[in-house]
């Protein structure tokens, strides 16, 4: 791949986007050995993945095991079958369902990634053929912005609706404890250390170092990157791709105001 008039950048894998599919894509070719590349064409890295609240939908997980909660592919084939309709796809599903777990698994073990699971959190439509009332969706787990270094200054920001005071929230708990701090002493205390926290960081760095929701998975995947020593290039987007026999061999990426 160039990335200037005289100069070619060869790596085996070049991902495109810095949101969750991309940075898991670079994080698993990384593992493997091969040499990465991320572009991103917006000067933030995370994409949508840092605005979302950052849980995943897989049944099957050992999470869920944890819980003593097994179920069947079959079951949770049937909840995705009624919910699909006309857009079931049966060979990207059994392919979701045999090799979801196997992912979860990896990246717990293999990367910074690390999630959390409710004993009850329904499915959107847990009356519905398949549906459960837990074991499938996970969240993923806080994270001190303070382990992705000088990169912490460059990850997306969370939706405002998702903040106090430009603190993020995590989901479950923690939002129960906000709405019943004034209704419960232990909430109570809670929420003030919770706050107190969030502003000697922002005294000290700027901004909240506590990262929760899609803001922790967009930073759990850079600081696997990290750690894999993979490149991340922002406001890098790619201009064109190469061809050749049919094949994309490469691509044109525009960096600091250069094609190459």
């Amino acid at each position: 791949m160039a990335t200037a008039d005289t100069d070619t950048y060869e790596c085996d894998v070049l991902v495109a986007g810095s949101g969750c599919s991309g940075m898991s894509a670079a994080v698993t070719a990384g593992h493997h050995g091969l040499k990465v590349l991320i572009v991103e064409k917006e000067p933030k890295f995370g994409g949508t993945t840092a605005r979302s609240g950052g849980w995943l939908w897989i049944p099957g997980t050992s999470l869920a095991r944890d819980w003593g909660i097994v179920e069947s592919p079959e079951t949770a084939r049937t909840y995705l079958r009624h919910e699909a309709g006309n857009s079931f796809d049966a060979a990207r599903v059994d392919a979701f369902l045999a090799t979801g777990p196997e992912a979860v698994d990896f990246f717990i073990g293999k990367t910074a990634l690390r999630f959390d699971m409710p004993l009850t959190f329904p499915d959107y439509h847990a009356e519905a053929p398949g549906g459960t009332q837990g074991g499938r969706s996970m969240v993923t787990r806080p994270f001190d912005g303070r382990e992705l270094g000088p990169l912490i200054k460059d990850i997306g920001l969370p939706l405002p609706e998702l903040t106090v005071f430009g603190m993020m929230l995590g989901s479950g708990k923690e939002i129960i404890h906000f709405m019943r701090a004034t209704k419960s002493l232990t909430s109570a205390v809670y929420v003030a250390k919770r706050l107190s926290k969030h502003f000697m960081d922002v005294r000290q760095h700027g901004r909240g170092m506590t990262l929760t929701n899609g803001n922790a998975l967009a930073g759990r995947l850079a600081k696997s990157a990290l750690d894999l020593k993979i490149p991340l290039w922002l406001s890098s987007p790619v201009r064109e791709l190469i061809v050749e026999n049919g094949a994309v061999r490469g691509a044109i990426v525009e960096r600091d105001g250069r094609r190459g």
